[in-house]
């Protein structure tokens, strides 16, 4: 019950989170929502709700057009980046949650010996990529401020928003960070005191887009080897301008996302003076007394060095941006530079030191990406002026595009453009920050590719981003086939590959970069894609061949996922809405088909079994998680696990056993979690993690479950030989947002696999993969064998060895140095020993077996087969497998009857024959196999059933999941489906949700096992349901029967809407239905009869399948169990009281004991309906001899003087 009620409890949940998020959104907007952009300052408002800021994002773009460079990019990044990383409300969580936690788990961790935690090496990209004919301009990274030393040109500071803080000592030739201990690396603000050059202070925080936490101000005294807080009296806040008094560098103001502080003791505390959002600050040139500030687009001035302040409106028109220039030139002359949502608004100009403004211009749209402005633009994300010192005349405004004015605002001209267009020169698009250097004049810009520079006014620009390792990567794909290939697709700077350390990286796509992967067979095949899925384009021998994605009809997520198959790679998979499938990638005429049926969200993560390539798993924002198991398939069924997630909401990854087709892994809601039945329950595996944002999670093959987790806090590591997490981040960015990670497997050695992993502001890392002083272990496939025999041997050894060095007495070879050694040959009779000795760098480990290998002259083969199929379609194909040991070395397989056909070159002297069934009934199966000793075989007795197993059939729901019950479901929406729940502590059984489903008339259907009516005159079929209406909605149960496995169906039984009468089985209820007593069941007095379906019309016929179709109404639930097929109406009895009784073990091989609260008689019948076996014992408690019936399905029949009950047994 336990199980059960958790899984209803976690669908309710994401039912009702999602309705209240909804329902909060519209609520909470401003009545002029459409008209104004309110998400602007709701983006950096840490108070303001995330679902609220969405729906105030949605509302004012609702039939707007979205054109390029309109702002729209910028908030979908960030509403991708933060919906991960909020409370279940849409609250934020704290910005120092992350760290606060991380340095608890340092404490606790404690030293761990002989344990390797990381190598790790920033692969970049360092140097600026190259370029392979993008079209526009590349870079490493965004900056967003911009610093000097006082009195050395050379020596320049640049701040990324999730990078940490670069200097230069030589122009910009060469740059260095000592950043990556602190707790954030979003850097938006520097101030170098000018009488202490070793004393740096940090604004933290994303000013412009949120990418990275605020945690206020950061203090270094040694020339920013290592920094302090120093946010005493502020908090964590974003600060996104600092500025020093000129004569006193313990004055210092800050505008902040919480408002303007000020220190007057070198930030050893804070007083706010002003609360608000404050983006800029500046002093006036000639007087520090008179300060002037920014808040969205109103302009703020102090003349008591911020100890208050006056809003200033005279000239000033609304706007929703605004950014400030003042100039030695003319110490009066202020400028004050607006954006309105992501357009042009004004530039404004004041002669009385900010108390009077004029307007100078309006137009044109100089936040636009083109050359003569237009529309668009994103002014609200990419914005700053700068003022000539010399000049008060000329400015410059930083945009999509640069632009300069000669006259003081009264006009403009385009000063570069994002691809070079306009006749002038090409600079990398949207400008954050400009900055006049005090040393030499030269203008700088820090734009979203890195950091320019002009000395002549903007006729010509330098670049010097060369050295930043600042790149914001999404996602990563590692060549399986060449260590030195690894796509990266980056924020606003395309996608490029790592070619290795002597090449660098190649940008092979522009625009913004989103999932990558390659070929993992042919490594000249690589595949990116731009956000929301579009572009998806094939790169050959790293030249863009184009899109090939245009027959996908429908767009995606910002980061929309895609896999290539893992067994054909010219397979690729695309999660848009739907999930679309191409298997001719690598061809110039693509073609995409849909094979799914999902609702309108958007697919977030897709993934693919390597243990089952059948399998394949999508989670879908805002409404969970569903998987096929036939994914190969034209029209894969889809299983809907979203009422079976552990927490509601969306997984951030989804990662399966390469072993175990049942195993897999999830990142959800800052925790990981894990599956032993393919997403049906979950257990939480986090254990002593730290509180961060659980991001990707892989399996590191060539371990024990080695897990590697890449969360906001670094990345971690633990295997089944731990019972902790262990941090794997020596060398590496404490505050790295990890965002991917892959591994590349080195075939010859394991010592040189490695692990990439990409970060969203400090670009690609690799590290040699964890390895711990191992201990030796091994077994063999077979250890007792005939002479002769060759044997394959398994390392098992923990810790990761790189070496291995194997002894194998009396064998041939009798040494090896391989993992796993295979075919090793004992010629004679005797015992041998066996000894391993394994290796790393943490120390060597061996382990000897004496008496191993076993050889005798006269060790005979055990036989025993298996097949991947024993109940099939007439006409069907099985692969049957030899299990035998004792090194076989003939087979000799026969069928009774033996009207079959073997096929694919295979005949019955094979190993492993393919078989084809042409005729319906049960087949019993032989075997002879022959070692050099002799020869053993075995029979299994109708082990096959052609058309479908034998009557009578009987179904309780009492397995792991439908599919190992033989059962399927078909969702053709992906949304609700039939589900296995337990109720009040009873068996389990099957329901659809109908309270909760509200795709109304969507039909979803549970179809059974194939069956075979074969040799009967009469087939009837009884089922148990129980189901209350909800007043005015009703929703129906129908049954089908199909006699040409399942191709097309009859209908046989309708109740409800869809078909007649009212089946209703207890009151019709408002409130959500379960069944609490036998009562509310069919047959107990309220309401229907349990069915008993007449199938005669089919009787004597093969290739049968019934199916249960829900047809729902948004009604109350429906509840399903005790299937019976038969041609015996009295093996239906049916009285709650038969659950008094009790068989073990079941599944059994030798005995059975059965358990009951009075005397009753006990009947097995076989598939046949014959009595096998019949007795009347004299106590309730009797135990049953099985050993003399063959394997096979039975059914136990217990008759009591008050009730009856009937059971499928099975005997293995």
């Amino acid at each position: 019950m336990k199980k059960i009620t958790f899984i209803v409890a976690a669908f309710l949940a994401v039912s009702l989170i999602s309705f209240a998020q909804s329902n909060q959104s519209i609520d909470n907007l401003p009545t002029d929502a459409a008209d104004y952009p309110y998400w602007i300052e709701m983006m950096q408002d840490p108070e303001a709700n995330f679902y609220t800021t969405v729906a105030a994002f949605e509302k004012y773009w609702e039939g707007r057009e979205i054109e390029k460079s309109s702002g729209y990019k910028p908030f979908k990044r960030w509403e991708n980046h933060w919906r991960d990383r909020i409370y279940a409300d849409g609250t934020r969580r704290p910005a120092n949650e992350a760290f606060n936690s991380y340095f608890q788990f340092r404490e606790t961790m404690g030293q761990r010996d002989n344990e390797f935690t990381g190598d790790w090496e920033n692969l970049g990209p360092i140097e600026k990529p190259g370029n392979a004919g993008t079209g526009q301009p590349n870079g490493n990274g965004r900056i967003n401020a911009i610093a000097f030393h006082p009195t050395d040109a050379d020596i320049l500071y640049i701040g990324a928003p999730a990078g940490g803080l670069w200097v230069t000592e030589d122009g910009g030739e060469t740059w260095t960070s000592n950043t990556d201990s602190l707790p954030t690396l979003g850097v938006s603000s520097i101030l170098i005191d000018y009488s202490n050059t070793d004393i740096i202070y940090i604004g933290t925080g994303d000013r412009d887009a949120g990418d990275a936490v605020g945690l206020g101000i950061m203090k270094s005294t040694d020339g920013g080897l290592t920094f302090d807080l120093s946010n005493t009296g502020m908090g964590d806040v974003t600060v996104g301008r600092m500025i020093m008094h000129p004569s006193d560098p313990d004055i210092i103001l800050a505008a902040t996302s919480s408002g303007i502080y000020k220190t007057t003791s070198g930030g050893t505390f804070w007083s706010n003076e002003i609360n608000g959002n404050f983006k800029e600050i500046v002093f006036k040139a000639d007087d520090p007394n008179i300060v002037f500030a920014s808040q969205g687009g109103s302009f703020y001035r102090s003349v008591n060095t911020g100890d208050s302040w006056t809003l200033i409106t005279s000239g000033i028109g609304s706007a929703s941006r605004g950014v400030i220039g003042v100039t030695e030139a003319n110490a009066d002359v202020v400028y004050f530079h607006t954006v309105s949502g992501s357009e042009y608004a004004a530039t404004y100009q004041s002669t009385d030191a900010g108390l009077n403004f004029t307007e100078k211009a309006t137009s044109p749209n100089i936040m636009s990406w083109g050359c003569n402005g237009g529309s668009g633009g994103q002014g609200w994300y990419d914005l700053d002026v700068a003022v000539d010192p010399n000049n008060e005349n000329l400015l410059y405004s930083g945009g999509v595009n640069a632009w300069r004015s000669a006259n003081g605002a009264s006009s403009w001209s385009i000063n570069s453009h994002w691809v070079g267009d306009c006749g002038v020169p090409a600079v990398h698009a949207d400008c954050h920050v400009l900055e006049f250097s005090p040393v030499d004049g030269r203008l700088y810009a820090g734009n979203d590719g890195g950091i320019y520079w002009t000395d002549n006014n903007g006729a010509n620009w330098t670049e010097i981003t060369s050295g930043l390792a600042i790149s914001q990567i999404y996602k990563i794909g590692q060549a399986a086939t060449n260590k030195d290939k690894v796509m990266n697709g980056y924020q606003d700077n395309g996608s490029a590959t790592y070619l290795g350390e002597d090449e660098g990286f190649l940008t092979v796509m522009g625009g913004d970069g989103m999932d990558c992967a390659y070929d993992h067979q042919d490594h000249r095949y690589a595949y990116g894609e731009y956000y929301n899925g579009a572009g998806i384009s094939r790169i050959f021998n790293n030249s863009n061949q184009g899109g090939i994605g245009g027959g996908i009809g429908e767009s995606g997520a910002w980061v929309t996922p895609f896999a290539l198959d893992v067994t054909d790679p010219e397979t690729m998979y695309v999660g848009m809405k739907n999930i679309w499938v191409s298997h001719n990638i690598r061809s110039y005429n693509v073609q995409w088909t849909n094979i799914s049926n999902f609702n309108t969200q958007n697919c977030r993560v897709v993934e693919q079994s390597e243990a089952d390539a059948e399998i394949f798993y999508v989670a879908k924002w805002g409404d969970g998680l569903l998987r096929s198991d036939d994914i190969s398939s034209a029209s894969p069924q889809w299983t809907n696990l979203t009422g079976s997630l552990p927490i509601a909401g969306t997984p951030t990854d989804i990662e399966t056993s390469p072993l175990y087709p049942d195993v897999v892994y999830m990142t959800l809601n800052y925790k990981v979690w894990k599956s032993e039945d393919r997403g049906f329950s979950w257990e939480d595996i986090s254990l002593n993690l730290p509180v961060a944002s659980t991001n990707t999670i892989e399996v590191y093959k060539n371990s024990d479950e080695g897990l590697y987790l890449g969360t906001d806090a670094g990345v971690f590591y633990k295997d089944n030989t731990m019972d902790e997490w262990l941090l794997f981040a020596d060398g590496f960015p404490v505050s790295a947002n990890v965002t991917e990670i892959e591994f590349y497997y080195d075939s010859l050695s394991p010592a040189d696999d490695a692990i990439r992993v990409s970060t969203y502001g400090r670009g690609l890392w690799t590290s040699p993969t964890f390895y711990s002083t191992p201990i030796a272990d091994f077994e063999s496939n077979e250890s007792n064998i005939p002479s002769g025999c060759a044997i394959d041997f398994i390392d098992k050894s923990t810790g990761i060895p790189h070496q291995w060095a194997w002894s194998f007495e009396g064998a041939t070879p009798d040494t090896s140095n391989e993992q796993n050694p295979v075919n090793i040959q004992y010629l004679n009779q005797g015992t041998f020993a066996v000894s391993l000795t394994v290796s790393n760098p943490a120390g060597a480990d061996t382990k000897t077996i004496t008496e191993y290998i076993i050889v005798s002259d006269a060790m005979l083969p055990i036989v025993n087969f298996m097949a991947e199929d024993t109940v099939q379609c007439t006409g069907g194909i099985t692969q049957f497998i030899d299990q035998s040991e004792g090194c076989p070395i003939q087979w000799l397989w026969s069928f009774s009857p033996d009207n079959i056909v073997y096929i694919d070159g295979t005949d019955e002297t094979s190993e492993n024959p393919l078989i084809q069934f042409n005729e319906s009934g049960a087949y019993s199966v032989s075997l002879t196999v022959t070692n050099s000793a002799g020869e053993s075989s075995i029979t299994k007795e109708n082990y096959i059933f052609a058309g479908g197993q034998l009557l009578p059939f009987s179904e309780r729901f009492q397995g792991d999941s439908y599919a190992a019950m033989g059962w399927s479901v078909n969702n053709p929406d992906g949304n609700t489906t039939w589900e296995l729940t337990t109720l009040n502590g009873t068996d389990q059984l099957s329901w659809m949700n109908f309270f909760d489903y509200t795709n109304f008339e969507a039909r979803d259907y549970l179809t059974s096992p194939l069956m075979n009516f074969s040799g009967l005159e009469t087939v009837l079929m009884y089922f148990e349901y129980a189901y209350a209406q909800r007043y005015n909605q009703k929703d129906s149960l129908i049954v089908n029967i199909s006699s040409d496995c399942g191709e097309s169906w009859t209908r046989v039984y309708a109740n409800g809407p869809d078909g007649e009468g009212i089946f209703a089985t207890s009151e019709p209820s408002d409130n959500f239905f379960e069944p609490t007593s036998t009562a509310d069941w069919c047959g107990s007095g309220y309401g229907a009869d349990c069915p008993i379906i007449d199938l005669s019309n089919w009787a004597g016929q093969a290739n049968i399948k019934i199916q249960f179709e829900a047809f729902n109404k948004f009604g109350n639930n429906l509840y399903l169990n005790n299937v019976e097929v038969g041609s015996t109406v009295g093996l239906f009895d049916k009285n709650a009281n038969g659950d008094g009784f009790s068989i073990f073990p079941n599944p059994a091989s030798t005995s059975i004991t059965i358990t009951g609260n009075e005397n009753a008689q006990i009947d097995l019948f076989d598939l046949q309906g014959k009595n096998v076996l019949s007795v009347i014992p004299k106590s309730i408690q009797t135990t049953l001899d099985i050993q003399s019936l063959q394997k096979g399905i039975y059914f136990v029949r217990i008759t009591g003087e008050s009730a009856t009950k009937t059971v499928k047994l099975i005997i293995q």
